[in-house]
């Protein structure tokens, strides 16, 4: 509750400052890009130099309507705010193509998933009804980098602390639940990291023409900066090994209305010391054998993702309809979910009176390894059960999908509003878990 205080007096005082002189933006101008204006025409001022200061807010509520691990209806609700600073190092400093950024965030709240939808011992897989809950409902340093660009942006290079998921299998996020947003691999390999959480590192990327890129990564494994305390040690305690990663990635445009497509296909693999998740050193079930598991030294996935415009109102208009598809593999010798798949559509400018808006429409499958389930049956075969209701029982997970239909409003340039229903199918993949509905609704705001 102090956070959520905290957090709304933070929103207040950024309210109350501003400047209340009419400029071009005036405060909750329809127009507008920001909430609070242009600052009396010291935020255009400042841009010009070079300083560019935002802050971000964005809410999610959701209710469970049916089904669920937990019948009993309630409602929750979560935040983040996100504070930032971009700077452009060429008009500050005369460095040419130089840029530097950084972003704190704090998030507040409860989850739907944790409190409702999921059993307590088989946790959902990657399918949080709220994606911005999660990694500690507290404070994280984000973004801490410098960019630097040669020959046209062709080469470009970042150095610093930034999460693994925002350079590499990057694609936006269009939909509220977790297993429809944001990089796949950080969902099911355990060690990829998508925001907010911050790993030191390095991106090198190559344009070999301006819709052909390659680029590569190597960066600090680090699961201190994910604890609630974790996130301000940047001076590398708790560092375990090291994340490599590379990506190719092709931007098409087809025909006269120049629909535009996102093609990209990558790879990864951690040198941490990783359990195998069902074996011991001499191959058997170490939950019979009762020996240590089998130590592997290192993890790896790879991933595809393929969105593309299909239909388009004219040249250079984003209107129409994009069809995507997603898949992420990980390695089924240590990964809980060894594989997700997700399928979909967006369509935006549905109303040529609301070219802004977007109506999205996702489906996302979650496999759990097999080998984890193997394991579960091998324990309640040893305890001798096979009650599900029984609490000394562990579930036996197969697959989890999510569907989700939702329209997003675009009210003002700096207020969106994204109402939207999901349904849940086996959560955590325990099949004796009934289908669950939620309802829920995304606020983002900039200020």
């Amino acid at each position: 509750m102090k956070r959520i205080f905290f957090g709304g007096l933070l929103t207040l005082i950024a309210l109350l400052v501003t400047d209340l002189a009419y400029a071009d933006s005036p405060p909750f101008s329809a127009t507008g890009q920001y909430m609070t204006g242009d600052w009396g025409g010291t935020r255009t001022s400042l841009k010009k130099l070079g300083y560019n200061f935002t802050l971000d807010y964005s809410s999610m509520m959701a209710a469970n309507l049916a089904g669920g691990y937990d019948k009993d209806k309630t409602a929750r609700y979560s935040d983040q705010f996100t504070f930032g600073a971009d700077l452009n190092l060429e008009k500050i400093l005369g460095i040419s193509d130089g840029e530097f950024k950084t972003s704190l965030i704090d998030r507040n709240g409860r989850d739907l998933t944790q409190d409702r939808l999921q059993d307590p011992r088989a946790p959902v897989m990657g399918s949080g009804v709220q994606s911005n809950y999660g990694r500690g409902q507290t404070w994280h340093v984000e973004q801490f980098w410098y960019r630097q660009s040669w020959w046209k942006h062709a080469l470009d290079i970042k150095l610093g602390l930034m999460p693994v998921g925002e350079d590499f299998d990057n694609n936006g996020c269009f939909f509220q639940n977790l297993s429809l947003c944001g990089a796949l691999a950080g969902h099911g390999s355990g060690v990829w990291y998508n925001t907010p959480i911050g790993q030191w590192g390095t991106r090198l990327k190559y344009s070999i023409m301006p819709t052909l890129y390659a680029q590569v990564g190597a960066f600090q494994y680090n699961p201190n900066y994910a604890t609630r305390h974790g996130s301000f040690e940047l001076d590398g305690t708790g560092h375990q090994g090291y994340m490599y990663v590379a990506e190719i990635g092709y931007l098409p445009t087809f025909g006269p209305a120049a629909l535009s497509g996102a093609w990209k296909a990558g790879a990864w693999y951690n040198t941490a010391d990783a359990n195998d998740v069902l074996d011991d050193d001499n191959g058997d079930p170490y939950v019979l054998s009762k020996n240590a598991p089998l130590q592997h030294n290192g993890r790896y996935g790879g991933y595809i993702y393929l969105l593309q415009q299909v239909t388009g109102t004219g040249k250079g208009t984003p209107r129409g309809l994009s069809l995507f598809w997603h898949l992420a593999i990980n390695d089924r010798d240590t990964a809980t979910m060894d594989y997700q798949t997700q399928l979909g559509a967006v369509y935006k400018g549905p109303f040529s009176g609301r070219p802004l808006d977007f109506i999205g429409l996702g489906v996302s499958k979650m496999h759990a390894n097999s080998r984890l389930a193997h394991k579960a049956q091998l324990l309640n075969q040893e305890k001798g059960i096979n009650d599900y209701d029984d609490p000394a029982y562990t579930p036996v997970r197969h697959s989890e999908y999510v569907t989700e239909l939702n329209y997003s409003l675009k009210l003002t340039p700096w207020f969106t509003l994204r109402p939207n229903l999901q349904f849940l199918v086996h959560p955590g993949g325990v099949e004796e878990i009934k289908n669950a509905w939620v309802v829920g609704s995304q606020v983002a705001i900039r200020f």
